[in-house]
């Protein structure tokens, strides 16, 4: 079976993937669950305890 341009891309792109998770410490797929798990609460704290601030109106 004859390689695509798509098939080469989509593996370097993986090949990237790979390497930038590795480069966090990340390197089995339960790890990754972990990451996104703890991230999530992360951002999920910072919207509930950002502060709202409304541009004044001038009248």
């Amino acid at each position: 079976m004859k390689k695509t341009d798509q098939d080469n891309r989509d593996k370097n792109q993986a090949e990237r993937l790979r390497k930038t998770l590795k480069s966090f410490g990340i390197n089995t797929s339960e790890e990754l669950d972990q990451a996104l798990a703890a991230s999530l609460d992360a951002m999920t704290i910072g919207i509930m305890t950002d502060v709202i601030t409304a541009p004044a109106h001038s009248a």
